[in-house]
């Protein structure tokens, strides 16, 4: 029978940082109910005006409620949607950023900060556990090597996998005691009050 159908809708929310992006889908994920299997993610933008994009990739049957929401200002009113080959809402200027960003994502690139299990990775787990929390289904360390679903992570409170090859893959770096803990590190100016 297949996979489900996914629908990926682009965004742009004039984010110009990482940390800029990470408070936009958050916002997002508060804001609108997204359905379990939706993935939220960065996407940098080249040329004139660099930044970053985001995107939404949505099971079929709630892109459209989700769009509409988008469309009707329920995430703020300066958020520019597009849905590829169907419709685009928000700001005219963040439109091709908002493209661009649905392109990156149909291609399965991205930077993932909305995932299924995304707020069940906090503290030390094994990477057994990240499996088990998370739609998170490798990690690599430094060098390409996999470390043992034993080996201890701590998440800093900060996990952004990225899709790779149809699949969430969280890079690691090797830290004291024979832990890891993610290749990208947490800004030290958190967004959304430091919970995420």
């Amino acid at each position: 029978m297949g996979a489900p159908r996914v629908i990926v809708l682009g965004l742009d929310g004039g984010a110009r940082s990482p940390r800029d992006a990470d408070h936009l889908l958050h916002r997002l994920a508060e804001r609108l109910p997204l359905p379990a299997g939706a993935q939220g993610c960065t996407h940098p933008v080249r040329g004139a005006a660099p930044g970053i994009a985001l995107s939404l990739t949505l099971p079929e049957a709630a892109a459209g409620p989700v769009f509409d929401r988008l469309r009707a200002g329920e995430a703020g009113a300066d958020l520019a949607v597009v849905w590829p080959g169907l419709t685009e809402a928000g700001p005219a200027g963040g439109r091709a950023a908002a493209a661009a960003g649905a392109a990156a994502a149909a291609e399965g690139t991205g930077r993932a900060v909305l995932f299924d299990g995304w707020e069940a990775l906090t503290g030390e787990l094994t990477l057994g556990e990240v499996f088990a929390r998370s739609a998170i289904t490798r990690a690599e360390a430094l060098g390409g090597v996999e470390p043992p679903e034993s080996a201890v992570l701590d998440t800093r409170e900060h996990v952004r996998p990225e899709r790779h090859a149809g699949a969430l893959l969280l890079r690691l770096m090797p830290a004291r005691g024979g832990r890891y803990v993610p290749f990208e590190i947490p800004d030290p100016h958190p967004c959304c009050g430091g919970d995420h």
